[in-house]
């Protein structure tokens, strides 16, 4: 077979006609360091597939401190220790780290810590905290590796950017491609929640590829600024994207989506609770919020898709929001 070249970003890389091993390269495009399960979400209830479909419904809670009280601030902080990760560009990370390795100073890191806080927006009413708890759980918890940095795209911090709240991969061994649509919502209720968070999901699986398509601008971005660290990696994904190319017909659609709301199952500010007695209250609930997830679910045609979908029961969104934010303003 004739070799040729594929565009992948500011490189070209020969097409052989045959695929690296993708999984092993996203797996290794897969940020490392600590688990945001090691110490500020407990699992409430894991893999719980929803009868006839393909969606997995996941629930953790924010962990209590050693005298019961429950903080937004560790969880905020561990969120906000990941900004450079989530909102920067692989590329842009690795030559500061060369800056660094070969100056000693950590000036260019710095920059960019600084650029990545600018990029959030400035919305009171921001949702971006859920699309950070999104990537927090999809890459250290699920191993879905982030193909595109959406945040760096961005034009203005007045408003959110237009489209999925994060796109992830996965590959299997069989030759297919499963890209996830990421999709957040924080709001006090947990069935408004779920209900808005699937109905926004929806057109990114239901809709077929074209111009006109709710993916059609993540498509494009996917071609031209998919950022895995590695050319090889970066060709071989643009393959699965291409209609014309074989390898497209090995695309499976996928969704990633995550609710937060609001709970009175936490003890109140500088009270103190018992876990194994708000675990259990907590639980309780959570038959009700995997009813509304299937009942979604199949109004919103979905069922033949591949959805993990998480619920986070938080003490309050809005202060949950607010310390976030705070943080990412430099008010703390």
């Amino acid at each position: 077979m004739d070799s040729q070249f594929i565009d992948a970003g500011d490189e070209q890389v020969e097409d052989l006609g045959f695929d690296p091993d993708l999984q092993n390269l996203l797996l290794e495009a897969v940020r490392g360091g600590p688990k945001i399960t090691d110490a500020h979400l407990q699992i409430l209830d894991n893999d719980y597939l929803i009868g006839g479909t393909k969606t997995k419904v996941h629930c953790y809670a924010p962990s209590l401190d050693a005298h019961g009280r429950m903080k937004p601030e560790p969880l905020a902080e561990f969120l906000f220790q990941r900004v450079v990760e989530y909102a920067i560009p692989r590329k842009s990370i690795e030559a500061a780290q060369r800056t660094f390795n070969e100056t000693g100073s950590p000036a260019a890191i710095i920059k960019l810590h600084a650029q990545a806080k600018d990029a959030f927006t400035d919305l009171k009413k921001s949702g971006e905290g859920g699309e950070f708890l999104l990537f927090a759980l999809a890459e250290a918890v699920f191993n879905l590796t982030q193909i595109l940095c959406k945040m760096s795209l961005k034009t203005s911090t007045s408003m959110h950017y237009h489209g999925a709240d994060g796109v992830y991969a996965s590959a299997d061994s069989d030759g297919y491609l499963n890209v996830y649509w990421g999709e957040s919502k924080l709001y006090e209720n947990p069935t408004s929640a779920i209900t808005d968070c699937l109905k926004s999901l929806a057109p990114f699986l239901r809709e077929e590829f074209g111009s006109g398509a709710t993916n059609a601008r993540d498509i494009f971005l996917i071609n031209e600024y998919a950022d895995l660290g590695n050319p090889d990696a970066v060709a071989a994904l643009k393959r699965f994207f291409d209609p014309d190319h074989p390898k497209a017909k090995n695309l499976r659609l996928c969704g990633f989506a995550l609710v937060g709301f609001d709970s009175d199952k936490f003890p109140q500010a500088e009270d103190a609770g018992i876990w194994k007695e708000i675990e259990a209250s907590l639980k309780a609930e959570i038959p009700k919020w995997q009813a509304h997830v299937g009942k979604r679910v199949g109004e919103e045609n979905l069922s033949i898709f591949d959805i993990h979908f998480i619920c986070v029961p938080l003490r309050s969104v809005e202060e949950f929001r607010k310390v976030f934010l705070s943080m990412l303003r430099g008010e703390q």
